[in-house]
């Protein structure tokens, strides 16, 4: 699982990045972040996020 420090570093990175890069269009996509594979879905309240595999679950609220 993630650091609390690596769970404020990706939720920056969701928001900052993802968010705002016409490359990460998809409401479904995978990325590698930090040495880890990460699959998202978007949805407009969240972002739901799979770490490694899907025991290991984030949600990410979207502003």
């Amino acid at each position: 699982m993630l650091t609390q420090i690596e769970l404020i570093q990706l939720t920056d990175y969701m928001l900052e990045v993802v968010d705002c890069d016409a490359g990460f269009e998809e409401d479904e996509f995978a990325v590698s972040w930090n040495g880890h594979r990460l699959y998202v879905e978007r949805y407009i309240s969240h972002f739901r996020i799979e770490v490694g595999h899907e025991d290991d679950v984030l949600e990410i609220p979207r502003h």
